[in-house]
């Protein structure tokens, strides 16, 4: 079954907590005294509960948890705690690619709108952590985080991390650190009501994980979650844009010009069909009363073609593609997102542009202009796994997981 990552936003306050006031000067102790005050010297989570306490919880007045409480998380998955070895990654993570990067985009901002107080004020009150992801088998979905009234945020399939692929983890983490964020943002200080009518009447939240995203992109959504509602529609397209190369943005923008089909494929064509220019993906496959396959639904690109189905290609040998919908994809993508740029800009000083280069020079290894080289094979190379120039016998991951492990000296016995 295909299972479309979500990210849910819940807008009832919590109840356990409140919003940290918006006074500099009333940020008072912690709201969290019994974390620190548990804190075992012959746990064997000591040095992990440890760094929590001096990286979470005193500067920020927030809890990460990573066990699984009961009554913190739906029990209507059935879902299993973070291992302490990927809890231990996604706490050190989680700061090197969240905290970290706007701490240092805020120290750096020019603006009146900075706020030094930013993570602090607007962070969220509690990160649980969830080894597994919440799947709901009758839609076919599967969440990926959480966002609950602007105080709390959900992280599931911790256990599922693997440092060595930083698009998987792009896909499962980082994407979505950035997604629920937003949420909080937006959940204090709410974005213009224009950005809202922009795409009013395409919203779809009943059927949106039907849609592929590339075919979303024509419609001007930049992923088929955005076309939920204007809230998702917002969040998607910052969190995707700090993630990716300028290449990678421009290729989206390119999707979103043209026009795309599913269309039902036999067994005996198929071959043709994966290698005529046009082929994206499988999106179902048929099979007889032998078990072997017999049609396949595919989506492609919309391109002319004569009447045998061939594509028809331009003086220069390309082919020529057609969007049928009569929609700018591009162009209302591209206004969205102005919306986006201002609104981070104007209300918190942040410069998106700023973030997305801070972002992508802490995952993968950069050049002067703050894009990620790519290595002979065309792969971008994946900064946690770099030497570290202090240390070259170190990498960044093992620098990072060190931050922990320097609290396993004041263990005792």
């Amino acid at each position: 079954m295909k299972k479309n990552i979500i990210y849910a936003l819940l807008l009832a306050t919590s109840s356990f907590f409140t919003l940290a006031s918006c006074s500099d000067d009333e940020f008072g102790d912690t709201i969290f005294p019994e974390v620190s005050d548990k804190l075992d010297p012959s746990s064997a989570t000591f040095p992990l509960d440890t760094f929590l306490v001096e990286n979470y919880l005193n500067p920020y007045n927030m809890k990460f948890s990573y066990r699984l409480e009961d009554t913190e998380i739906d029990m209507n998955y059935n879902l299993v705690p973070a291992s302490y070895e990927k809890a231990l990654d996604m706490a050190v993570l989680t700061k090197y690619l969240w905290y970290d990067v706007y701490e240092t985009i805020i120290a750096n901002s020019t603006s009146e709108a900075a706020d030094k107080f930013f993570m602090k004020r607007y962070g969220p009150k509690m990160i649980m952590l969830v080894g597994s992801p919440a799947i709901n088998e009758a839609s076919g979905t599967e969440d990926r985080g959480l966002a609950e009234g602007g105080v709390k945020i959900t992280l599931y399939a911790v256990n599922e991390l693997d440092e060595n692929n930083m698009a998987e983890l792009n896909d499962l983490f980082f994407r979505t650190m950035h997604h629920e964020f937003n949420h909080i943002l937006n959940q204090n200080i709410a974005f213009s009501d224009e950005f809202k009518d922009i795409s009013s009447g395409s919203y779809d939240p009943m059927n949106w994980q039907t849609k592929e995203d590339i075919a979303a992109r024509t419609s001007g959504f930049i992923t088929a979650y955005a076309s939920k509602d204007y809230n998702e529609d917002f969040v998607e397209l910052i969190a995707n844009y700090v993630i990716v190369t300028a290449d990678q943005w421009e290729q989206y923008l390119v999707d979103a010009t043209r026009g795309y089909e599913e269309v039902d494929v036999d067994r005996a064509d198929i071959y043709e069909a994966r290698n005529d220019g046009t082929y994206i993906k499988d999106v179902d496959v048929t099979y007889d009363a032998n078990g072997n396959a017999s049609v396949y639904k595919i989506l492609r690109y919309t391109v002319s073609r004569d009447e045998n189905g061939t594509p028809i290609l331009d003086e220069e040998g390309n082919l020529i593609y057609i969007d049928s919908d009569a929609i700018d994809g591009r162009a209302i993508i591209e206004q969205k997102f102005e919306m986006c740029r201002s609104y981070m800009l104007d209300y918190f000083g942040i410069d998106v542009d700023e973030l997305r280069r801070e972002v992508l020079s802490r995952m993968y290894v950069t050049d002067a202009a703050g894009e990620p080289v790519q290595d002979e094979g065309g792969n971008y190379q994946n900064r946690l796994l770099m030497p570290t120039v202090s240390d070259p016998s170190q990498t960044v991951i093992d620098s990072l997981r060190y931050q922990v492990k320097r609290f396993e000296s004041m263990q005792v016995d």
